[in-house]
C-alpha cells in the first residue's frame, strides 16, 4: 500500500469560566469532537473567494486518463501508454515550484472497474491515484479529481439513463468514500467534455443539469468532509457558447459551494488546428480582434455565472505545438491566463506532455512559465483596480 501523507487537526480547546476573582481555580476545558482530514483546509468567505485563491493550475494530462489500451498486459501500464513517463514526486514538486498552486488530475475509470452491479474500482489503480494525489497534498496544492475520458458510455445517458447512472453513481460513491477525509482543497469534478447532441443543445443541457444535480446529491449524502466540499460541475461539452445559450447550464439551488467548469481552445483554428486541418487554420494570434473575442467569451461567463454567485474554473485551456508560431503561441497562453485572472476565473493549463518535459522537469517552450506567471499577476491587478 502506498503511504498517503496526512495531517490531523488538533482538538479545538475552549477555555471558559475564568475570572480575576478565581485566579487559583483551574479553568474549565471543553474538548470538542476531533475533525480529521488529509491536507490543509481553506477558510473562504465565498466560493468565488475560494476559486480566486486557487491561483494558476496545471493538468496532469495523458497520464491517468488513457482509454481502451487493450493490448497492454497490465492495467498499471495505462499510465505510460500515451507516451509520458510515470509520475514522480519530483514532478509534482517541480509544478509547485513554478508558481502553480492547483493540479487537475484527469482520471479515466472505465477500464479499471469490475462488472455490474458493483463496478468495483481496481484496488491497484485506486492506490496509484491516491499516491499521486498524496504528493499534491504534501505540496499543499489544490487538487481537482474527475472522471475524464468516459464519453463512450456516459453519453448513452440520453437513451439509457438508469443503467448509465447506476455505473456513474457506483464509481462516484466509491471515490466519495475513499477521498472523503481529504480537506476541502480536494475538489470533485462531475465529468469532462460530455454532451448529448442527439437531444439538441437545449435538451442536452437539461440532461447535463440533471446528472450534475444527482452528482451533488450523492456527494453531499456520502458524509465525511464531502458534506461541504467544493464541487465542480461540468458545462455542456465544457463549451462557453453552448453552456451560456438560453437557460443553458444551471446549478442546484441552496448550495453555496458549487463551481462551473469550462474549457478554452478558441479559436480552434489557432489553438487546435494545424496546416492539414480541412476546417481552417490560423497560423498566428494577437490581433485586436483576437483580444476582443477573448474578452467577450470571458464576459459571457461573468454575466451567466460569476455575477450570479457561481464561480468558474477554466479546467482546460491550451494550444498545440504543431505548426504554430511559438511567439504567438506563448502570447495566446499568457493572454488566456491574464483574462481568466482578470475575471476571477482559475486558469488550468492543459498539458499532455507538450508543455513541461517530465523527464528534465523544464518548460519545452522557453519563457512560457514566466510569461504565464507575469500575466496572471497582471490580471489580478486589473481585477482589483
Amino acid at each position: 500500500m502506498h503511504k498517503i501523507i496526512s495531517w490531523i487537526t488538533a482538538a479545538v480547546v475552549l477555555i471558559s469560566g475564568c475570572s480575576a476573582s478565581h485566579e487559583n481555580d483551574a479553568p474549565e476545558v471543553e474538548i470538542q469532537s476531533e475533525q480529521q482530514y488529509i491536507g490543509s483546509t481553506v477558510e473562504a468567505a465565498s466560493a468565488q473567494e475560494f476559486v480566486e485563491g486557487m491561483g494558476m493550475g496545471w493538468n496532469l494530462g495523458n497520464t491517468l486518463d488513457p482509454v481502451d489500451c487493450n493490448w497492454l498486459s497490465n492495467e498499471m501500464e495505462y499510465e505510460t501508454s500515451w507516451g509520458n513517463p510515470k509520475v514522480t514526486k519530483e514532478l509534482i514538486s517541480c509544478i509547485k515550484s513554478e508558481g502553480i498552486d492547483t493540479i487537475r488530475v484527469p482520471v479515466t475509470w472505465k477500464n479499471h472497474v469490475g462488472e455490474a452491479p458493483e463496478y468495483t474500482i481496481s484496488a491497484d489503480w485506486l492506490a496509484r491515484v491516491k499516491e499521486i494525489i498524496g504528493w499534491c497534498v504534501e505540496e499543499d496544492m489544490y487538487i481537482i479529481l474527475n472522471m475524464h475520458h468516459e464519453g463512450t458510455w456516459l453519453t448513452k445517458a440520453s437513451t439509457d439513463y438508469d443503467n448509465v447512472m447506476t455505473e456513474y453513481k457506483a464509481i462516484w460513491s466509491q471515490l466519495a468514500e475513499e477521498f472523503g477525509e481529504y480537506s476541502n482543497k480536494l475538489i470533485f469534478e462531475s465529468m469532462n467534455e460530455i454532451g448529448f447532441d442527439d437531444l439538441g443543445t437545449e435538451k442536452g443541457c437539461e440532461l447535463m443539469n440533471k446528472i450534475n444535480a444527482e452528482f451533488v446529491e450523492l456527494v453531499r449524502n456520502s458524509g465525511h468532509n464531502n458534506t461541504d466540499r467544493y464541487l465542480l460541475l461540468a458545462g455542456y461539452w465544457t463549451d462557453i457558447d453552448r453552456s451560456c445559450q438560453g437557460e443553458g447550464i444551471t446549478v442546484p439551488e441552496g448550495d453555496d459551494k458549487l463551481i462551473v467548469s469550462m474549457h478554452y481552445y478558441s479559436p480552434a483554428t489557432f489553438a487546435i488546428a494545424d496546416k492539414t486541418s480541412t476546417w481552417g487554420y490560423q497560423e498566428s494570434w494577437g490581433s485586436d480582434a483576437d483580444y476582443k473575442y477573448l474578452d467577450r467569451q470571458m464576459n459571457k461567463l461573468k454575466k451567466k455565472f460569476i455575477d450570479n454567485g457561481i464561480p468558474v474554473i477554466m479546467g482546460e485551456f491550451g494550444c498545440t505545438l504543431k505548426d504554430k508560431d511559438l511567439t504567438a503561441r506563448k502570447l495566446y497562453l499568457a493572454a488566456v491566463t491574464e483574462y481568466c485572472a482578470k475575471y476571477g476565473i482559475c486558469p488550468v493549463l492543459w498539458d499532455n506532455g507538450e508543455e513541461i518535459n517530465r523527464t528534465s522537469l523544464s518548460w519545452r517552450t522557453e519563457g512560457l512559465g514566466e510569461a504565464m506567471r507575469e500575466s496572471y499577476q497582471n490580471g489580478k491587478k486589473e481585477k482589483q483596480a
